[in-house]
């Protein structure tokens, strides 16, 4: 029975092609281009922010509100209403799609926490303000 399994295992090596024959170059490059992706741009990173921790919130007339995430600039935001929460708020977070993560040009629900609970306000057209335009904002009275 040895025999028997010790002469198959040697006709299979033996079939088998010669490895050391034909090596096989792993192409580094072709495999980057095929299935990894470039990820997004660091300028793509700039355009989102983490809506959990805002720093920083400010009312610019009944319907835009600047807010001010811990990373990455100032953002301004166009309410659907007058989201009267906004006054009587103790903390503000922003969602969007379900997640903490928002994105220029992406729907948005800002958070609005009161003593009276959490009450939810939809924004829209969310966008990162430009150095001259933060500029701007300081500067007004």
């Amino acid at each position: 029975m040895k025999t028997l399994v010790l002469s198959a295992a040697i006709a299979m090596m033996a079939s088998a092609p010669s490895f050391a024959a034909s090596p096989q170059v792993f192409d580094w490059g072709a495999h980057a281009r095929a299935y990894l992706s470039p990820g997004p741009s660091p300028q793509a990173s700039k355009q989102c922010f983490n809506g959990k921790f805002i720093q920083g919130a400010n009312r610019s007339g009944a319907n835009t509100i600047y807010v001010q995430p811990q990373h990455g600039g100032i953002f301004a935001m166009q309410l659907e209403g007058s989201c009267e929460a906004l006054n009587s708020a103790e903390k503000l977070t922003i969602r969007s799609a379900g997640g903490d993560v928002v994105c220029v040009d992406r729907l948005a629900d800002v958070v609005a926490h009161t003593p009276a609970g959490a009450k939810r306000c939809r924004a829209t057209g969310v966008r990162r303000l430009t150095s001259p335009e933060i500029a701007s904002l300081s500067t007004a009275r």
